[in-house]
């Protein structure tokens, strides 16, 4: 299996552009990014990859980085541009992980292609439909970004200008939305963003996933794809799935990892006190284990 370290494309059968990223040479393991992010957040995981022989491989979501927008009508969609990514690399089989808004769609992969999947993890995950006005800390505008597309729409026009214009992941959390960045974090997540590697790989990602003018239709529509409901047979899933979530994640509230887990059965169910949304980065010996399916 190749060894690729860099950022590549590859054009899908319907003529579009797939960005992806991969670190390490070892296990495969695809890696779903959070939304309003994009495959250079994998990179926040290479200490993992390269110490535990994990080949992670990410993908940008159509609309975000490298890859060609195209409107999504479910959860689902992505399914497809994975499975050819999968065979251009000569993986017949992987293991998922999904941090945040990626889980969404690392279990939609698991549901409906059981049979490439060895195991999955997913971390700080909505439930859907997802219960707005408890996202983010209980920012009230939070609510109406996700049901009022014309404030969402502003909101997030104001986000890109101050992410874009940003010139260092410093000058962004001085920023109007870097401060509220900031207060939707947990008290053990402000541990990352005082980390200056840390929040310098997590400022790229998002600079990248704000690369395309069409990347704001792109996260209202993952946003509005989250407040349906699930519509998933979770009985097809087979393979062993952990949910992770942190006691004091501010971002997506515990309760949506209790009602996942009690939709799909077989689950287990890792809760980790007094840590926060960023709980897979800080646990990356046991994140191992799991996506070895130890």
């Amino acid at each position: 299996m190749r060894n690729l370290s860099s950022s590549q494309t590859i054009t899908l059968p319907d003529g579009r552009s797939l960005g992806y990223a991969t670190i390490g040479r070892g296990e495969p393991v695809m890696y779903f990014h959070g939304t309003a992010s994009s495959r250079l957040e994998v990179y926040l995981l290479k200490h993992l990859a390269m110490k535990e022989k994990i080949q992670l491989i990410a993908i940008d979501r159509p609309g975000y980085g490298l890859s060609t927008y195209k409107p999504r009508k479910n959860i689902q969609d992505l399914n497809n541009d994975l499975n050819y990514l999968a065979n251009h690399l000569g993986i017949e089989k992987f293991s998922v992980l999904g941090w945040s808004g990626g889980g969404v769609f690392a279990l939609a992969y698991m549901t409906c292609c059981p049979q490439r999947v060895i195991c999955g993890v997913i971390a700080g995950t909505p439930d859907l439909p997802f219960e707005a006005s408890t996202a983010h800390n209980n920012i009230p505008l939070a609510k109406y970004v996700m049901k009022l597309p014309f404030l969402g729409t502003i909101a997030m026009h104001n986000m890109r200008r101050q992410v874009l214009k940003a010139d260092s992941p410093e000058a962004f959390l001085h920023s109007n939305q870097g401060r509220q960045t900031l207060h939707t974090c947990s008290r053990h997540d402000l541990t990352f963003f005082s980390n200056p590697t840390w929040m310098g790989l997590m400022h790229q990602s998002m600079t990248e996933a704000f690369r395309q003018n069409n990347s704001i239709k792109v996260i209202l529509e993952e946003h509005k794809l989250f407040l349906k409901p699930w519509n998933l047979p979770f009985k097809n899933i087979s393979n062993k799935l952990w949910i992770w979530q942190g006691t004091e994640d501010k971002t997506c509230p515990i309760k949506n990892a209790y009602s996942i887990a009690h939709k799909i059965k077989e689950s287990n169910l890792e809760i980790f006190p007094q840590q926060g949304h960023c709980v897979i980065f800080d646990n990356t010996e046991k994140l191992a284990e799991r996506l070895k399916n130890v």
